[in-house]
């Protein structure tokens, strides 16, 4: 189940890469099943409205196929966006082939970027359409070029959990955040830690 309380990575390209939960190598879940997960999903981002989730759910009904492929597609893209992230965050070198993948994507939500004007905000960035099957993939990928080309770079960081390979970005003033959020792998490691302390003495 797609749940907003899980989106605590501070921006969207690492939410999207936390979809996939505990480590990649271990045991782990995929909140991306099927591709109506996918537009729930991004719909809770903001990467798509309601109304055009909507709309290619129904096109999702009459072309199952199609989802399907763009599901897997969409899959491909967050395991290339992890191996990139997941380099830079342990300052290592980008695979190319997942940097290549990642610059495709670039490169398509780019192609239907557009300014649009929004009453009484001014210009924003919108798309030329919203009816593709692929369009939920966009915003993630403008997001992820954005990240990595202005940052912060700096503040990227993985959970500490042993169990838990997600990424999420450390705005704390002191770079000291550890968990990829309290209420979880924080609270795991702190029960964990009491459990561990030394029996007192009689």
């Amino acid at each position: 189940m797609i749940d907003a309380s899980e989106f605590v990575a501070g921006a969207l390209c690492l939410d999207f890469i936390n979809t996939v939960g505990g480590t990649r190598a271990g045991v782990h879940t995929d909140k991306l099943e099927t591709y109506g997960d996918l537009l729930d999903w991004a719909v809770l981002g903001g990467a798509l409205t309601r109304a055009d989730a909507a709309r290619l759910g129904r096109y999702a009904a009459d072309e199952p196929d199609t989802a399907g492929k763009v599901l897997m597609a969409a899959k491909a893209f967050r395991e290339a966006l992890h191996a990139v992230f997941a380099a830079q965050a342990s300052q290592d070198v980008a695979p190319k082939p997942a940097l290549d993948l990642v610059n495709a994507w670039i490169g398509q939500s780019l192609a239907h970027a557009r300014l649009v004007v929004r009453e009484g905000e001014g210009f924003a960035w919108g798309w030329d359409r919203a009816d593709a099957p692929d369009a939920p993939l966009w915003a993630i990928a403008r997001d992820a070029g954005e990240l990595l080309t202005k940052g912060p770079l700096d503040r990227l960081t993985e959970c500490a959990s042993d169990t838990c390979g997600w990424l999420f970005l450390d705005s704390t003033k002191n770079h000291s955040r550890r968990w990829c959020d309290m209420r979880g792998c924080g609270n795991r490691d702190k029960v964990r830690r009491y459990r561990q302390r030394p029996e007192p003495r009689a």
